[in-house]
């Protein structure tokens, strides 16, 4: 055997070599990412668990949300505050989880999202916070809002 030779097959190698390596990176990536996405899916999940949670274990809280809902000028002062952190709570869940799903193309839980959206933004208490809150979030989040409010109207 000849150098030539040896070094075209020393070639051959390496480059089956870089081929495996890359497909060995490529599935740890995409296992990465998914992993990710998972945990990324727990998160927001136990987000919304936990905006549940507030409601379901505090009939003090019950009490604010369910007037406030109706009309939120009854609230007091600190009444409101809770309210509307409540409804922060609610608009920064539904945003992160949004752009969570529309990252991965979760096209059906973004449906299920958007018709959650459309039963409370025709909510006058969460209409009347939504109104005075937009600029607390991102223009691609408001431009989806509103097109919800506006087939919910």
């Amino acid at each position: 055997m000849n150098w030539e030779a040896a070094g075209a097959i020393g070639e051959i190698v390496a480059a089956f070599a870089v081929v495996i390596t890359l497909v060995y990176l490529a599935i740890s990536i995409r296992q990465t990412a998914r992993s990710i996405s998972i945990a990324g899916l727990r998160d927001v999940t136990a987000q919304w668990n936990q905006w549940s949670e507030m409601l379901a274990t505090s009939p003090e809280l019950a009490d604010v949300v369910a007037r406030g809902n109706v009309d939120p000028a009854t609230l007091s002062a600190s009444e409101a505050l809770r309210y509307g952190a409540f409804i922060q709570s609610f608009f920064d869940n539904v945003e992160s989880y949004r752009t969570l799903v529309t990252d991965h193309g979760m096209d059906k839980d973004l449906q299920v999202l958007a018709s959650i959206v459309s039963r409370r933004v025709t909510i006058p208490g969460f209409a009347a916070w939504w109104e005075e809150n937009t600029a607390d979030y991102g223009d691609d989040f408001i431009a989806w809002v509103e097109d919800i409010r506006r087939e919910a109207s």
